[in-house]
């Protein structure tokens, strides 16, 4: 029988193998769902709601996860499940690559079926881990975790890329074929296949790994249940309300520009895929980099100083894209974009585990989560509403970036309201004491009174 430091580590180990696995399946497939849309020649509007449609719909399905996990008594079982849904999602987008069409109600449907079950298993997953894994090892951990899925994020992405570069060069090889910008060729689908068949296999592992962690330790996990017209609104009524407050109106001034980005700097200053690659890449890897240094800031001096960096930095950048830009200060934005993000989502999903209730955290990532999307969404359609206003006019770019900027300037002050974790209330002494148990192992939740 494992000891019970030895089975955290075994955890711990198998968790992080998880992560990577899925990120993976992210930079070699999800990142690439709107291009695989346009190469199958829909518009760019309806490429677009390729992203805003499935993601919504995606975010309203995942409501059913508290009942999910109460029918299967465990969140790991749904966890499980969800990943199992979501690898097989891949099968219609492999089909359609193969075939070379597919209607577009059914590519929305297939795409709310991945964004459904990816947000449906992350209230059970932070239920999960939030009770397997230490308050007091969590800051350090994700941390290096999160270097690792960057990195992993960025092999998908560059493993993609070489997938694409390998079918457009078929194509144009081919004499028969007359290959030009507006045409897709049929190389380059089946290399989207591939791709899809990459994640949908970078996924499928990932279960297995999700398999042999550890279920919650007995007395560790619990789900209150709350009637499902309380449930959209339980990020206000509870402790955490200041915290998730401050996330859901960040989300809205970070979603006027955020989703622009790309068509900035394909559209406006005329990037090529290999540029907007690199610009994309390198965000990734200062976002690897960074985490794992934020990590080791938010065991030091807790989570909230690391949301307060990550917020700072990135108002400020917003600020930065609008001004006129080469492509090596591109690039350097693109870096501080990574380390920004880096700090604001490692700080956040720390913040969440820390003020939230262990019976709670389930129906409070659900409901988070749906009012999340409704938060991105009103962004991005300000942002649009924007572009769409100024129309060609050559400072429509800046005028975005600006006002994203300002908005999430604004939104600053509520940081005073945001309470400290756990970690962030307590001394260098109480951390190390409660770091080690009678026995010299890791301590885990509850038993050290956290």
């Amino acid at each position: 029988m494992l000891t019970r430091s030895r089975k955290l580590r075994t955890d711990l180990s198998v968790c992080t193998t998880d992560g990577a696995l899925y990120s993976f399946m992210v930079g070699v497939g999800e990142m690439f769902f709107i291009p695989f849309a346009l190469a199958l020649g829909f518009s760019e509007v309806e490429a677009g709601l390729c992203f805003s449609i499935p993601f919504l719909l995606g975010a309203t399905l995942q409501l059913v996860s508290p009942w999910g996990i109460q029918a299967l008594h465990s969140p790991r079982r749904w966890v499980i499940l969800c990943a199992t849904v979501q690898s097989c999602s891949f099968v219609p987008l492999i089909i359609a690559a193969w075939m070379g069409s597919i209607p577009m109600p059914m590519l929305l449907a297939t795409l709310a079926v991945y964004w459904g079950t990816a947000l449906g298993a992350g209230p059970a997953w932070t239920a999960w881990v939030g009770a397997l894994i230490p308050s007091d090892i969590r800051p350090r951990y994700f941390g290096i975790r999160t270097r690792i899925c960057q990195l992993a994020t960025l092999g998908g992405l560059a493993a993609a890329g070489v997938v694409l570069w390998l079918g457009r060069s078929t194509d144009a090889s081919q004499s028969t074929f007359p290959h030009d910008a507006a045409h897709t060729g049929p190389w380059e689908l089946l290399a989207f296949a591939g791709m899809f068949l990459l994640a949908a296999l970078g996924r499928g592992v990932s279960t297995r790994f999700l398999w042999l962690q550890s279920e919650p330790p007995p007395g560790n996990w619990s789900q209150k249940t709350i009637s499902p017209l309380r449930l959209p609104l339980r990020p206000l009524a509870g402790p955490e309300r200041n915290l998730l407050l401050f996330m859901l109106l960040f989300q809205i001034a970070l979603q006027i520009s955020s989703p622009f980005v790309g068509s900035y700097l394909i559209g406006h200053l005329h990037f090529s895929n290999t540029m907007y690659f690199v610009a994309v890449s390198l965000m990734f890897l200062c976002k690897s980099i960074a985490s794992a240094v934020f990590g080791a800031m938010a065991a030091s001096h807790g989570a909230r100083r690391v949301l307060v960096v990550g917020s700072i930095l990135l108002a400020i950048h917003g600020a930065l894209m609008a001004m006129p830009a080469g492509v090596w200060t591109i690039m350097l934005l693109m870096s501080g974009a990574g380390i920004a993000w880096a700090a604001y989502e490692l700080a956040t999903f720390l913040l969440l585990l820390d003020v939230s209730r262990p019976s709670d955290r389930t129906s409070l990532m659900t409901s988070y989560l749906f009012l999340n999307a409704g938060a991105l969404l009103g962004g991005s359609l300000l942002g649009g509403w924007i572009l769409r206003t100024m129309g060609s006019h050559e400072n429509a770019y800046t005028v975005l970036f600006l006002t994203s900027s300002f908005a999430r300037a604004g939104i600053l002050p509520l940081l005073r309201r945001v309470p400290e974790g756990r970690l962030g209330s307590k001394s260098r002494t109480a951390r190390s004491a409660d770091a080690a148990h009678e026995d010299g192992s890791l301590t885990w939740p509850g038993e050290s009174g956290v």
